[in-house]
């Protein structure tokens, strides 16, 4: 067993001397300053100084001995720890965690158990998620509330007039009746039955998430300075119905997209006089976020990585971009994309560098985030359709939609009528199915004239082509679904 380990960091290489005796009262120095207590005495009692020749960094230096007399084998050495914990004893003193890592050491005196297979399996991942691990401030109440009181033209210093207790604007109600005075009496009092503004601007919220612009139009502002509700009564009602279902997002979502002014047709209709669509007489119409055209792609190719929560991904961006903005010493300096399914999650678990969102997302308007924003603005810029039909992942949708509708229906009108169906939730026009249709053949004789480049197209991207399909039919249809994809019916609502 060792009779001393400790751990030392060395700023620089260099030689030290680490100096010890024997006996019950045992203490090593290094280089004259004491560092450890012997773990178990030697019989001998004089000193033995040994060079010990230190890396660069932190390291773990083991002593042991061989027999009972100094004067036999000493050995210093530098060691994984993981190797130190033999014996049953310190076994059971290691935490859960440390015993997977010292079962999954391939040089470790329990290399080649049974377990040590999935042993080392789980030591990884585990490692991988405490490197991620963050560190967060958590708030916490003080026993005793300090005495609060107006600061005189903000002065910090000049605290004036009589202490100040816990409360709400009086204009919009009391606290509830034994609500206590600190946060959570704040948060009972902005989920009371009587408070006139949460469900309200909460459900405004979500009216405007579906139909494209709220009932209140100036979602950040409910004061005065802000527009009147196009139908207050309907606000009413659906912010006590919002209340009523244990504010059931999904349930008021269902609601709005199953009525009857949502399923109206957007089209222009002179006779309403109503250009801006405020009385929604009309369906709705604008184009759709940048989070919802990526994931709307990625489920039509069928290449959408279900799987909820966890850490988040990165897909597919122009190489640079970090580096461009970064501090020197940053650890977000380089980019690296996920080579995995991984990099096929929903919009939702993008890696969001907050100097320099993906450049997919800032194209479509997806606000940085450094600052809050409660209402999106939508461009329409010719860089937007270069995106669409050059970006990476945009190229892997559209090979894979194309695989999909090769795969899953054998005559052209029907592959086009689904690739409709499955974009725009309805069947394609005849002027649509017309033009598809003179798409399809036109790239069936560019390819068959250029065969390499149906090769390069169905290569592109991580995914490989195991479809085994006729290239030339492959890469024609290809080139028509991102036509498709790119076009109104996949990023318009209307």
């Amino acid at each position: 067993l060792p009779i001393l380990s400790f751990k030392i960091s060395s700023p620089v290489r260099q030689t030290l001397w680490l100096t010890f005796s024997g006996g019950p009262d045992s203490v090593a120095y290094l280089d004259g300053n004491p560092i450890a207590p012997f773990r178990n005495a030697l019989a001998d009692q004089r000193f033995v100084s040994l060079p010990l020749v230190m890396n660069e960094g932190d390291q773990i230096v083991l002593l042991k001995m061989a027999g009972t007399e100094v004067s036999v084998q000493k050995e210093v050495k530098l060691q994984s720890p993981w190797n130190q914990w033999k014996d049953e004893q310190d076994w059971l003193s290691l935490a859960p965690g440390a015993r997977l890592q010292l079962l999954a050491d391939v040089t470790g005196p329990l290399a080649g158990l049974n377990s040590w297979g999935a042993a080392e399996s789980l030591a990884r991942k585990a490692a991988m998620a405490e490197s991620n691990f963050t560190t967060t401030l958590v708030a916490k109440d003080l026993p005793k509330p300090r005495v609060t009181k107006v600061l005189h033209r903000g002065e910090y210093s000049e605290p004036t007039g009589d202490a100040l207790s816990p409360g709400v604007l009086s204009v919009m109600g009391d606290l509830p009746e034994g609500a206590p005075r600190n946060r959570l009496g704040l948060a009972k009092w902005l989920t009371s039955r009587d408070h006139p503004v949460v469900a309200r601007v909460l459900i405004n919220q979500v009216w405007q998430r579906v139909f494209g612009v709220g009932l209140v139009r100036t979602p950040e502002d409910f004061g005065l300075q802000g527009q009147q509700p196009t139908h207050p009564e309907l606000l009413d009602w659906l912010a006590i119905e919002f209340q009523e279902s244990g504010w059931d997002l999904k349930h008021m979502i269902r609601l709005m997209m199953t009525s009857r002014s949502y399923k109206q047709d957007s089209a222009w209709r002179s006779e309403l006089n109503d250009p801006e669509n405020r009385l929604f007489a009309r369906g709705p119409s604008y184009r759709l976020d940048a989070e919802v055209i990526r994931d709307m792609g990625l489920w039509a190719a069928n290449i959408m990585d279900p799987h909820m929560g966890g850490e988040g991904v990165k897909p597919y961006q122009p190489g640079g971009m970090w580096q461009a903005l970064a501090h020197p010493a940053s650890n977000t300096k380089l980019y690296e994309a996920d080579r995995s399914l991984r990099a096929y999650r929903r919009s939702l678990y993008v890696y969001w560098k907050r100097t320099s969102p993906h450049p997919m997302m800032t194209l479509f308007d997806a606000p940085s985030r450094e600052t809050s924003c409660v209402r999106r603005s939508r461009t329409n810029t010719s860089l937007q359709s270069l995106g669409l039909f050059n970006e990476s992942q945009r190229i892997e949708m559209a090979r894979f939609l194309a695989e999909r509708l090769l795969k899953e229906r054998f005559r052209d009108r029907e592959r086009i009528d689904y690739l409709f169906t499955l974009i725009a939730s309805r069947p394609a026009s005849s002027n649509e199915l017309s033009a598809c249709l003179e798409l399809v053949d036109t790239m069936r004789k560019r390819y068959q004239a250029e065969p390499k480049d149906a090769d390069s197209l169905l290569s592109f991207g991580q995914l490989e082509n195991t479809s085994q399909l006729p290239k030339i039919e492959h890469a024609a249809w290809t080139q028509l679904t991102a036509t498709v994809l790119a076009s109104d019916a996949s990023i318009l609502l209307y």
